[in-house]
C-alpha cells in the first residue's frame, strides 16, 4: 500500500482558515457592492460562500453575517436578519450599528422588548448625533409597542419578563419547523403560563396538538384562541378542518405564517462607517 501524503495548507491561508484570506476580502469587497445595487438575493449567496471558509471567530464571519443580516432584512427574512445580526454582534459587540439593525429585526419577529434593550444599547455607543437621532426615533417606536404588550399582560409585567415569553415564544416556533410537536407544546404551554393575551400561543399549541393526533386537546385550544380573538382565522380554519383530521389522522405538515410577512422594513438597514 502506498503512503498518504499529507495535504499541505494553501499558501496565504491562516490557521482555521479554509481559503486565503485575499480571495475573502476579494469576496466581502463584492457584497458589499451587491448591497448598494441591492441585489440581495446575491449577497446572501456570496456570504454564505463566506461563512463555510472562514473561522466563527474571524473579523471577516462577523462582517458577512451583517452583510447577510441586512440582505435578508431588506428582502424581509426577518430571522434570518435577527440570527445574522446575532452572530455579528458576538464579533463586534461594540458596533451601534449591528445593536440598530438587531433591534429592527427584533422587533419584525415579534421581540419588542429585545428591541427596546437592542436600540437601548445602540444609542450607548452610537456619537454621531444625526445617526443618535434615527436610533431614538426607532426606540419610541419600539417602546410604545413594548408598553402595550406589557399592559396587555397587566401593571406589574416587567420589560425582562416580556423579553422573555417573546423569546420562548420564537423557540416554540422553531420547535414547530423542526417538526418537534411534544417540546413545540411544552414551550407554547410555557409561554401561555407566563402570559395569557394573546391567540397565537393557543393556535400554535392546538397545531401542535394536531400533530400528535390528540383532537380534543386541540379543539379546546383552538376555542380558546376564538374566544380570545374571534376574528382569528387560522383557528377558525383548523376548527372547520378538525373532525375531517379525526378521520383522516395527523396531517404531515402544519405551517406557521409571520405576522410580519410581506411588510417591508419601515427603518433603514444601517451599515458601519469607519471614523
Amino acid at each position: 500500500m502506498t503512503e498518504k501524503r499529507k495535504r499541505r495548507p494553501n499558501r496565504g491561508t491562516r490557521r482555521g482558515w479554509l481559503i486565503s484570506p485575499k480571495q475573502i476580502s476579494v469576496w466581502l469587497s463584492q457584497a458589499e457592492q451587491q448591497l448598494v445595487n441591492k441585489d440581495f438575493r446575491r449577497v446572501k449567496i456570496t456570504c454564505r460562500r463566506i461563512l463555510k471558509y472562514v473561522p466563527p471567530d474571524s473579523t471577516a464571519y462577523g462582517d458577512a453575517q451583517s452583510y447577510l443580516g441586512i440582505a435578508c432584512a431588506m428582502s424581509q427574512d426577518y430571522d434570518c436578519a435577527y440570527a445574522a445580526f446575532t452572530a455579528a454582534l458576538a464579533i463586534f459587540p461594540e458596533r451601534s450599528d449591528l445593536w440598530y439593525n438587531r433591534g429592527v429585526a427584533s422587533r419584525f419577529t415579534m421581540r419588542m422588548g429585545q428591541a427596546v434593550r437592542d436600540l437601548e444599547r445602540a444609542i450607548a455607543l452610537e456619537t454621531n448625533s444625526k445617526v443618535l437621532a434615527d436610533y431614538q426615533e426607532e426606540l419610541q417606536v419600539s417602546w410604545d409597542m413594548a408598553r402595550q404588550e406589557m399592559a396587555f399582560r397587566g401593571p406589574d409585567f416587567t420589560l425582562d419578563e416580556l423579553i422573555a415569553q417573546q423569546e420562548l415564544f420564537q423557540q416554540g416556533l422553531q420547535k414547530i419547523a423542526e417538526q418537534e410537536w411534544a417540546a413545540a407544546e411544552d414551550i407554547f404551554r410555557q409561554v401561555i403560563a407566563l402570559g395569557d393575551v394573546h391567540p397565537q400561543p393557543w393556535g400554535n399549541l392546538a397545531g401542535s396538538l394536531i400533530m400528535q393526533a390528540r383532537f380534543d386537546e386541540a379543539e379546546t385550544a383552538l376555542r380558546r384562541a376564538l374566544k380570545m380573538d374571534p376574528d382569528y382565522d387560522p383557528a377558525r380554519q383548523n376548527l372547520a378542518i378538525l373532525p375531517r383530521l379525526r378521520k383522516s389522522g395527523a396531517p404531515r405538515h402544519f405551517s406557521i405564517r409571520s405576522p410580519f410577512e410581506g411588510h417591508k422594513v419601515s427603518a433603514s438597514m444601517k451599515f458601519w462607517e469607519e471614523d
